[in-house]
């Protein structure tokens, strides 16, 4: 008897392995493509909280402009027992939390204090610098060094000749003489490492032109670099002073400075701020967002000027 054909039987076992090829190509297509969805709505919904956050912190940021127009109406002092001063608990809206809080500029010493609007350097500005670096633990060199920077005079008061050291280091010859424009300006200055000016930023600031400091909410060290004669204990005791009852004004400063004829301050000085700094932190599922806003407040009732902001 002969043996039927084997073909037929080989024909079937391709065909079953032809089908498993198949749908296990089909599966893993089909698992790709679910990888691909699932990562493109993650990539949406991620979108979609950044977006979100994005807007909280723009409306943060409004808000605290509201609330200083507020203050401004109500009140012609400023100090840190007011509600713009308060550090609130974060918020919640729906799925996010809204952190945020104002800080009074006019508390720290502005370094553009130390240059006038004719490019020459204020000498009395200068010596509070020095009393400020003393204060904060820093060496007093670098308020020379600030001042050949901002000095439109080319003879450098620090030893080295310092301009010629910045220009080394990349600082560009028309920013010398001129006003600056941020703390990063530091960064090029000798002396003023990464470890100085982490130190400095709790104490300085930079804003245009020359502005008072605000006797209600500058911090003790820099109550007794602009007093002469006020050492750094009383100045403590001083700002302990304001607590419940701030300065109405500069005779009620002078009267709690007690007897004594104490000279003026080394700076101009005053009891009302006008430039703020606005820090605005939303979390929205999976998005983080930090907005921080430097803002000028207008007088008549109208909302601040925002002078620079930066959205993360």
């Amino acid at each position: 008897m002969s043996r039927p054909p084997t073909e037929p039987r080989h024909a079937a076992g391709a065909a079953v392995i032809s089908a498993l090829l198949v749908v296990a190509l089909a599966a893993a297509t089909a698992s790709f493509l679910l990888v691909r969805s699932e990562r493109w709505i993650d990539r949406v919904a991620i979108a979609r909280d950044k977006a979100q956050a994005f807007e909280l912190a723009r409306a943060g940021l409004d808000y605290a402009r509201a609330v200083l127009a507020a203050d401004a109406a109500g009140s012609a002092v400023d100090a840190l027992d007011e509600d713009w001063a308060r550090v609130l608990p974060p918020l919640r809206h729906e799925q996010a939390e809204v952190a945020g809080r104002i800080a009074d500029v006019h508390g720290r010493f502005n370094l553009n204090n130390l240059r006038r609007t004719n490019g020459v350097i204020d000498e009395q500005a200068l010596t509070a610098y020095r009393r400020l670096l003393a204060n904060v633990g820093l060496g007093e060199e670098l308020a020379d060094t600030l001042a050949d920077r901002l000095d439109a005079d080319d003879s450098p008061r620090a030893a080295g000749a310092e301009q010629a050291w910045y220009r080394q280091q990349g600082e560009h010859a028309a920013s010398l003489g001129q006003p600056l424009e941020h703390l990063g300006n530091l960064a090029r200055l000798k002396g003023y490492t990464p470890h100085a000016i982490a130190r400095l930023r709790e104490f300085v600031c930079v804003l245009p032109g020359q502005q008072p400091v605000n006797l209600n909410t500058a911090r003790p060290e820099v109550l007794a670099a602009l007093q002469p004669g006020l050492d750094l204990a009383a100045a403590r005791a001083l700002a302990r002073s304001r607590q419940g009852s701030h300065f109405r004004d500069l005779a009620d400063y002078q009267a709690r400075l007690g007897d004594g004829n104490w000279p003026a301050p080394l700076l101009p000085v005053g009891t009302t701020s006008r430039h703020f700094v606005v820090d605005v932190e939303v979390s929205s599922g999976r998005a983080r967002s930090h907005l921080t806003a430097l803002v000028q407040r207008l007088g008549d009732g109208q909302r601040s000027r925002i002078l620079w902001q930066t959205l993360l």
